[in-house]
């Protein structure tokens, strides 16, 4: 019996060592598989986390608008630059380009309109710039456009010309074709910027000069930009308390009819009294005053202070205010108006507001509303500094107006330019059509004023007839003026 067990144990393991061998390629056939499927479903995940990867990257650091790199794009770009190390002596240059009249195209045309111009500006870039430069969406209407390697100042200029020249055409918009102008600020990436932000920088003070300079320009950063922004801050910082300081004062200037020389009236002219630094002209702190908004508050001191004054000269001698476009964004600014009015006790046609043609690319709808009640209201309107900027004989017709001045700079240059003086002529009789008054500002000798009278001109205004004074001198001059004009009459 145990021989026969011992045969049957023996038949069994042998059995056992066949299926075994039997079944050992099926198990590792089995595991081989299993961890094929595995290793394959790992790369599938490996491949798709890639993709997405890739497009999240894509969409990081892509314009959703144009299509463009964006800003997220244009700072690694220049992080991977500075962190090469030292940047060489040719340097890396980068182009800040801003849009002119893209405020007026979102107002007066639609923000769809806005974006068809953003898109097509962005094409007529990435194909002038091809093979040339990378070309980056900062956001709003700005691009950026880096030039790598070590550009010539002749390449860059010839870039920047490049640039300009796409706005020789018009661009296609749904409703009209739309004409506009670029700006452009050029800065280099220097050897000791510590970050991307300190290019960007200088690359807007450039930008910010350029922006001053009439028609499509381009400026490269100069170390005094730096300086002259750190006194804009400062003149910015003084502003806010200024006001409350009691640190404004007005001077006038008179305007005469220049056939008889009467003064009809005067023009209100803001002046600060610096603590630290004087005197300081407007050209020096108004555009600093729109920058923060304070504009809206010191307009309306000197409309309130101008109106109480004039309240105290002999009717029907009127007062000439400058009003800034933002003013009247505020809703509020013709009510205050009527209330200076009515505390004054000046009668509305004594006053006179004076604005420039760039408040109507403000927003021309709120712009028109605000002079038509103004004027239903009794007050004057008058367009300032006409014959520079904007000029557009469509706006005489669109807005309301009673009276032309003409810019200084013609005054100037009228008796020695022969076509600066057409110019002048050409306005007074845009004055005689439209049925307004012209006012020559800038007189400063008997020539001048002899030469506009025979053109036909009705006021003037300038040295000749007096600088600006103090309210005590305004009233002083209108004392004297019987007098005066008593002995001209005479004489």
């Amino acid at each position: 019996m145990s021989g026969n067990a011992h045969g049957f144990l023996g038949s069994g393991t042998l059995a056992a060592s066949h299926v075994s061998l039997v079944l050992m390629p099926l198990v590792c056939g089995l595991f081989f598989y299993q961890r094929g499927r595995t290793q394959s479903r790992l790369l599938d995940e490996l491949e798709l986390r890639r993709k997405t990867e890739e497009n999240l990257s894509h969409i990081v650091h892509t314009d959703q608008l144009t299509g463009m790199a964006n800003r997220v794009a244009l700072e690694r770009d220049l992080r991977d630059i500075l962190a090469t190390g030292p940047v060489p002596a040719g340097r890396t240059a980068l182009l800040m380009l801003d849009l002119d009249r893209f405020k007026f195209v979102n107002d007066s045309m639609g923000h769809d309109a806005g974006d068809a111009l953003l898109m097509a500006l962005g094409r007529r870039l990435i194909q002038a710039m091809s093979g040339i430069a990378s070309v980056y969406r900062m956001g709003g209407d700005e691009f950026v456009i880096v030039v790598a390697g070590s550009p010539s100042d002749g390449k860059l200029d010839d870039i920047c010309v490049t640039i300009k020249g796409l706005f020789a055409e018009p661009f296609q918009l749904a409703s009209a074709q739309f004409w506009t102008g670029g700006s452009i600020g050029v800065a280099y990436v220097e050897p000791d910027d510590p970050s991307i932000s300190a290019v960007l920088k200088r690359a807007d003070l450039a930008l910010y000069r350029a922006k001053e300079i009439a028609g499509n320009s381009h400026v490269v950063y100069a170390p005094d930009m730096a300086e002259e922004a750190t006194r804009k801050g400062e003149i910015e910082y003084d502003l806010s308390r200024a006001l409350a300081a009691g640190e404004f004062y007005l001077e006038y200037q008179p305007i005469v009819g220049i056939e008889s020389r009467a003064i009809r009236a005067f023009e209100a002219l803001i002046r600060w009294r610096h603590p630290d630094k004087g005197i300081i002209p407007p050209d020096h702190f108004i555009a600093s005053a729109e920058k923060t908004g304070l504009i809206l508050p010191i307009g309306n001191w000197v409309l309130r202070t101008a109106c109480l004054e004039a309240a105290r000269w002999p009717a029907p001698t009127g007062i000439a205010v400058n009003v800034a476009g933002d003013q009247f964004k505020d809703r509020a600014f013709v009510p205050h108006v009527k209330a200076c009015l009515a505390e004054a006790g000046l009668a509305p046609g004594r006053l006179t507001i004076e604005v420039t043609e760039s408040i109507f690319y403000v927003d021309a709808a709120i712009i028109s509303d605000s002079l038509t009640e103004l004027r239903a209201h009794g007050v004057r309107i008058a367009l300032d500094d006409f014959g520079i900027g904007f000029s557009s004989i469509n706006n005489l017709r669109r807005f309301p107006l009673d009276q032309l001045k003409v810019d200084r700079s013609f005054t100037q240059a009228m008796l020695g330019n022969q076509r600066d003086a057409e110019i002048v002529d050409i306005i007074l009789q845009l004055g005689n059509t439209f049925q307004v008054s012209t006012t020559i500002e800038g007189i400063e000798t008997e020539g001048q004023m002899e030469f506009v009278r025979a053109l036909g001109a009705s006021e003037a205004q300038g040295y000749l007839i007096s600088r600006p004074v103090s309210a005590e001198g305004a009233m002083a001059i209108l004392k004297r003026e019987p007098e005066q004009l008593a002995a001209r009459s005479i004489g």
